[in-house]
């Protein structure tokens, strides 16, 4: 194989051995994660550990501690006084999973460093056969459960013969993974390992040299180097040296560093359909046991599988007795499971346009459990494992400047380093290195990869030209460093000009030399004079200008980078220059500027509806200042303001400085204009007789609010008063009141209360006197029209009360009850009384209204003692007759139509 190819590919395992380990102080490279070493038939094995360390240790121990079974191996040393910063040795180990550490000693302190999980002492088989040994994609072969089952996922994709494979990474067997070299998915081995693994409490470990369709002849022709022809039509060649070159490459490239337990053959469904006899078979199968010894050198076991079944054909009996003459005659050899009886028939439920020849789903399983029960006690008993050989120690010296000298200890056929050397020792610069050397026979072993210092680098905290008074820090990529000006230590900070250089010795002396770094420092310019140009002390957000004397670069102490800085900030300010060489004065003079605060911004408080009628307004006020300048209205100063006109006001407010606060909050006023004053309309006369009235109405289409506490459009008056409206609008407006209407309600007569007071006279009384009345006989009219009327004849009257007013207004009461009048017809249309008289006082009536009546009082014996004139009797007359004496007297009242006399009594 190319020699190219070789390096580049040991060295893509390099690379997968050592991510990010460059620094590790000390670190184990070898081996690595998922690697399964054979163990011997006392359940142990050798692990050979290597690896690499940057401090000097007198001693290297390791720590073999169990993750899954196994046995802790505490800290044992492996190497004692290593040299030259690689080490290597072996410790070992019972059989299980295992995490592995690593630590230096310097007497007895010590320094632990980087390890690695998942390393196996446990089973090493090697597949090889035909496509029920190599699997097939998707036929439901299952991944393996268990942690501790463990495969290269990896098919080689060549056919070359011989080759070296990359060094991948080892995985866990899970369903899609390919078997090194040449195995597809994890078929029926998945399940197989995790039946050994529960059956043997050890990790395992698969490498697949199967190829499909391969014969017996195929296998022994091309293990006897003859390129071999397929059977099935005789014409297609398989590629020179296969199927056999793949499990010689499984023997050579990892049976060395790894060891094997045995060859798992399953192979025979082809010869089934060649007619095969057993001793044939038997030749083939020896021939091939015994090359793969002999290419190996080691004594190999073989587990051989039964097998010759297809559905075409059935079992085939030569071929079965051929392999079981093989198990019997070629040593060390033993028998498999016999699977020509397993999942009878085998295309019926195939996932594909199968031949009927191979196992899927539950038939794997099957075939699983099939190969673990071949390996029985006597399998493991009377195998001859094959134990892991050491791996390839390094020895490393000093090589020239900035170099090592690595050398591979012992003598090998051939030699390669991962650089792409081929001779023993090589000189080599930073780097990460690995050997893989080989025996005569091929097998192959590797070195642990080795770290080869790099040259320290020298990092800058800042440029490499400064100016005077400033340093550079210089640090070195490494932490024990002498520098060229006779200082020690990972960083150094010089002030002065100069070239420096870092210098490492690593732990074998070797001296490593960085790059030089020149260093220059330049002088400084003067420093400026700065200069105040305004005020040193004013409110907030006013400002002062600062100037410099003129210089290339301003600094000033707000960062600002001109001749002229506009200051809004309390502080003192100050400035630096930078000249052309970009170095910067000392500090100029300071400028004390003081910066009055303002007044918090205020806030304006409503005290009620900021929208409001224009008969109205509202209080607003001020959050608490030493001082208040307000914006919409004039001249106010204090802390609260009324307002009665729309606008937007806000107010400034002053602190103890003078210093005017930013605007309030805005508060908007909105007056509502009041509406126009109702027009009052009355639906009649505004002056009326109690108990009748009027409505009144107020003109417009806006509710009308009324004096008298009605809310109606129109109202009914019934009450003397002066009657106004207001009418409000949408905005909750009431308009002035309106011109007033005079409403003059006139008192009605009381209802008469009839009453007879006189022997022919009725009298009409009540509280409210009328000015005239109106009289009724059994509801006929009688005059006249006075209170006190002469009733002349009989019937049932009744009257009622009249107030006469201004403008014609009469106002009437209602007719009184009814009294009922009897007329007298027996006193010759005469009453006097009362008669006797005690206190002298008389009353007449007369039935009949007489005109210019006499009335004389005499005496009994006709004596006139007193005689009056009554020009007419329409009413009673009343007279004084306590000027004559006490007794009988006789008074008679003529006229020319009436005449008669009564007795009367006086004053007894």
């Amino acid at each position: 194989m190319n020699k190219i190819r070789i390096f580049t590919t040991l060295l893509n395992f390099l690379f997968l051995l050592l991510p990010a380990l460059a620094l590790a102080q000390i670190q184990i490279t070898f081996p690595k994660s998922r690697m399964v070493f054979q163990r011997n038939g006392g359940n142990e094995a050798s692990l050979w550990i290597g690896g690499y360390y940057s401090l000097p240790f007198t001693r290297i121990q390791v720590r073999v501690e169990p993750m899954d079974g196994g046995t802790l191996v505490d800290w044992t040393t492996i190497q004692e006084n290593p040299k030259g910063g690689a080490f290597s040795g072996s410790v070992t180990v019972k059989g299980g999973w295992y995490r592995l550490k690593v630590r230096g000693l310097q007497g007895e302190q010590y320094i632990e460093g980087g390890g690695v999980e998942r390393i196996g002492v446990g089973e090493v088989f090697v597949i090889a056969g035909q496509s029920n040994a190599q699997g097939i994609d998707n036929y439901g072969g299952p991944g393996a459960s268990n942690d501790r089952v463990n495969c290269v996922n990896f098919g080689s994709g060549t056919d070359q013969v011989p080759f070296d494979p990359n060094f991948p990474d080892f995985s866990h067997l899970d369903a899609g993974n390919r078997i090194f070299p040449r195995g597809y998915s994890a078929w029926c081995w998945g399940r197989l390992g995790d039946r050994l693994v529960a059956r043997l409490g050890v990790p395992v470990l698969f490498f697949n040299a199967g190829w499909t369709g391969s014969s017996s002849k195929n296998w022994r022709e091309s293990a006897d180097g003859i390129q071999t022809t397929e059977e099935y039509t005789n014409t297609e060649k398989y590629p020179v040296g296969q199927p056999y070159g793949n499990l010689r490459t499984a023997l050579n490239y990892y049976v060395q560093t790894l060891g094997v337990r045995a060859i798992l053959w399953h192979q025979g469904e082809a010869d089934n359909q060649f007619n095969r006899s057993s001793d044939d078979y038997a030749a083939n199968l020896t021939k091939v046991i015994q090359r793969s010894r002999e290419h190996s050198g080691k004594d190999i076991s073989w587990l051989v599988c039964r097998a010759s079944y297809s559905d075409a054909n059935g079992s085939d009996g030569s071929i079965l007795a051929g392999q079981d003459k093989t198990i019997q005659s070629a040593g060390n050899v033993f028998a498999g499971p016999n699977t020509d009886g397993i999942q009878i028939p085998r295309g019926a439920g195939a996932r594909r346009d199968d031949v009927g020849v191979h196992f899927f789903d539950n038939g794997l399983i099957q075939f699983a459990e099939a190969w673990d029960a071949s390996m029985n006690d006597n399998f493991f008993q009377n195998s001859k494992p094959q134990s892991p050989a050491a791996g390839v120690s390094i020895s490393v010296a000093c090589g020239a400047a900035n170099t090592l000298a690595l050398r591979v200890e012992g003598g090998f056929s051939s030699i390669n380093w991962s650089s792409g050397g081929s001779a023993q020792s090589i000189t080599v610069g930073s780097g990460q290195y690995m050997a893989t050397v080989k025996d005569g026979l091929g097998n192959t072993l590797f070195s642990a990869p080795f770290q080869v210092p790099n040259r320290p680098s020298i990092t800058t905290s800042g440029p490499t030209t400064f100016c005077e008074g400033g340093n550079l820090t210089l640090t070195s990529s490494y932490d024990n460093t002498a520098w060229s000006n006779n200082t020690t230590g990972k960083n150094i900070t010089v002030s002065t000009a100069g070239n420096y250089r870092a210098v490492y010795r690593d732990v074998g002396n070797c001296e490593f030399t960085s790059d030089e770094v020149a260093v220059k420092v330049n002088p400084l310019p003067a420093a400026p004079t700065a200069t105040n140009l305004g005020q040193a002390r004013f409110c907030d957000r006013l400002s002062t200008t600062l100037q410099s004397t003129d210089a290339l670069v301003y600094n000033w102490s707000t960062g600002e980078k001109t001749k002229q800085i506009e200051i809004r900030r309390g502080g003192n300010y100050s400035l630096t220059v930078t000249d052309q060489n970009g170095c910067t004065s000392r500090e100029s003079n300071q400028i004390a500027i003081i910066v009055d605060p303002l007044p918090s911004r205020p806030t304006v408080s409503a005290g009620g509806p900021t929208t409001f009628c224009a008969d109205q307004n509202v209080t607003l006020t001020s959050t608490a200042e030493a001082g208040y300048v307000w914006e919409g209205v004039a001249n106010q100063t204090a802390r609260s303001v009324t307002i009665n006109l729309a606008g937007n006001y806000l107010v400034r407010t002053r602190n103890i400085y003078g210093c005017l606060s930013d605007p309030s909050n805005t508060v908007s006023i909105r007056v509502n204009p009041l509406p126009a004053p109702p027009t009052l309309t009355a639906g009649g006369s505004t002056t009326f007789c109690d108990g009748e009235r009027v409505t009144l109405t107020a003109s417009g289409t806006l509710k009308a609010f009324w004096n008298v506490g009605d809310s109606t459009q129109s109202i009914v008056a019934t009450q003397s008063n002066t009657y106004t409206a207001r009418v409000r609008d949408a905005n909750g407006c009431f308009s002035p009141p309106s011109a007033g209407l005079l409403v003059d309600v006139k008192p009605v007569p009381t209802v008469p209360i009839l009453k007879q007071i006189g022997t022919y006279t009725l009298e009409a009384a009540g509280t409210r006197q009328g000015d005239y009345y109106r009289w009724e006989r059994d509801n006929a009219v009688v005059e006249p029209r006075t209170a006190i009327i002469k009733a002349n004849q009989t019937g049932s009257y009744r009257a009622r009360a009249f107030l006469a007013y201004d403008n014609g207004l009469v106002c009437a009461s209602d007719f009184s009850a009814p009294i009922a009048f009897t007329l007298i017809i027996d006193n010759d249309g005469l009453s006097i009384y009362p008669n006797p008289s005690p206190n002298k006082e008389i009353t007449i009536e007369t039935l009949e209204d007489i005109s210019n009546a006499t009335v004389t009082l005499a005496t009994l014996s006709g004596q006139v003692l007193w005689q009056g004139t009554v020009a007419s009797f329409n009413e009673r007359k009343t007279w004084n007759l306590s000027t004559v004496p006490s007794g009988h007297y006789v008074l008679t009242v003529r006229s020319s139509t009436f005449n008669v006399s009564k007795r009367l009594l006086i004053g007894l």
